[in-house]
């Protein structure tokens, strides 16, 4: 089994905690996109919600 140096560990911890990093943000951007999205329809429904009984069906 191979030992890894000092220099090794560093860059293997530092590059893990990038991709974890990575990961998060990943994931919250995607929870605000969402987020996003449904607060826009929502505006957009209430908007145009005393229009629905007008014009065609």
């Amino acid at each position: 089994m191979k030992r890894c140096s000092a220099k090794d560990q560093t860059s293997l911890e530092l590059m893990s905690a990038v991709s974890l990093v990575l990961g998060i943000l990943t994931l919250v951007s995607g929870m605000v996109y969402l987020v996003y999205r449904f607060l826009n329809d929502k505006a957009y429904r209430d908007k145009w919600k005393d229009y629905d009984d007008c014009g065609m069906m």
